[in-house]
């Protein structure tokens, strides 16, 4: 069963993307309008607040609006690789997604780490959360954490889950045929689009490695987790693959090897066949040495630079923008 967001985002009547954008600036606008009126842009201006407090709440509103629709084309991509695989290798398949149970597991532990590291460590006396403090920018905040842990955890986890369960498919592929590297494209796709998703997820939160100040720890191990899971996005569903090329590759080539052997003995001999033969057995082994192990080509390796690179401006942006704002305030 798809979760309630899914089946809200193939109702909308804009595409996907478009409704993420849609959520998030709706989000982002009353979080700043609440804010405005409690005084809290007023106090980040004027520095009597660290500036993270009010970019880490705008962040999350941002997110709240993301990382559903991130989820829903995650899985759209996995369960399109899967079948494109399934019809390409004649492979019988029914499992797609992981359980239910396991995705709402993840997403609570995920949600109760986010609560610990960005409300509970930067406030460890919890005064924030005294009664006389209790007011609507505070609500918005543990809501909007809530939100991005619940859904982050399910997110990362089906994420990590299929890029292991590809790995173990390319496994039990009937045959793997060395000169058709078209047939292994399906694996370094679903890596490429999967990292895509998170670098855009770091180029959201990017700017909280700048002036971190309370939320220290959280901005820490979130960034840690962040490029974990960009390099096992990447890696994990090709592995597989790559160790069935790297093994059937090894074998062919031995085989190749004997046999070139076996000829060189019999050329000197002087045989038009037996010279015809070798001739051939050297250029499959030369067409065979040249065969990648890693599934990835020119393009996909060029387009995951790309993504890297947006990453690194949004991050070098963000160091920019805070060093203006404090030059002008």
């Amino acid at each position: 069963m798809k979760p309630l967001a899914h089946r809200l985002i193939e109702i909308s009547p804009v595409p996907a993307y478009l409704t993420g954008m849609i959520v998030s600036t709706i989000c982002f606008f009353f979080y700043l309008m609440i804010a405005s009126e409690a005084g809290l842009v007023r106090q980040t201006l004027s520095g009597e607040v660290p500036s993270i407090v009010l970019r880490s709440n705008l962040t999350a509103m941002v997110l709240i609006g993301y990382l559903p629709i991130a989820h829903w084309y995650l899985r759209n991509w996995s369960s399109a690789r899967i079948e494109e695989l399934k019809a390409g290798f004649a492979l019988q398949d029914d499992v797609h997604v992981p359980k239910g149970i396991t995705l709402t597991l993840a997403g609570f532990v995920s949600w109760l780490a986010f609560f610990v590291l960005f409300l509970i460590v930067p406030d460890p006396e919890l005064r924030g959360f005294q009664p006389s403090n209790w007011n609507l920018l505070l609500a918005v905040s543990v809501v909007a954490n809530a939100l991005i842990g619940w859904w982050m955890g399910k997110f990362s986890f089906e994420l990590i889950w299929t890029a292991s369960y590809l790995s173990q498919m390319a496994k039990r592929l009937p045959e793997v045929n060395l000169l058709d590297a078209d047939s292994f494209e399906p694996f370094a796709r679903q890596g490429v689009q999967s990292a895509l998703l998170i670098i855009i997820l770091m180029s959201i939160t990017g700017h909280m490695a700048f002036r971190p100040d309370s939320v220290i720890i959280g901005a820490s191990v979130f960034g840690a987790i962040m490029l974990v899971l960009t390099v096992t996005a990447l890696v994990l569903p090709v592995r597989g693959i790559h160790r069935r090329i790297q093994a059937h590759k090894r074998e062919e080539l031995a085989l190749l090897r004997a046999q070139i052997r076996q000829q060189k003995v019999k050329l000197l001999i002087g045989s038009d066949q037996i010279t015809d033969n070798i001739i051939v057995l050297l250029a499959m082994e030369a067409r065979i040495e040249r065969v990648s192990e890693w599934p990835f080509d020119i393009g996909s390796l060029s387009r995951f630079s790309f993504y890297l690179l947006l990453g690194f401006g949004s991050w070098v942006g963000a160091a920019l923008v805070e060093r203006l704002l404090n030059s002008a305030l």
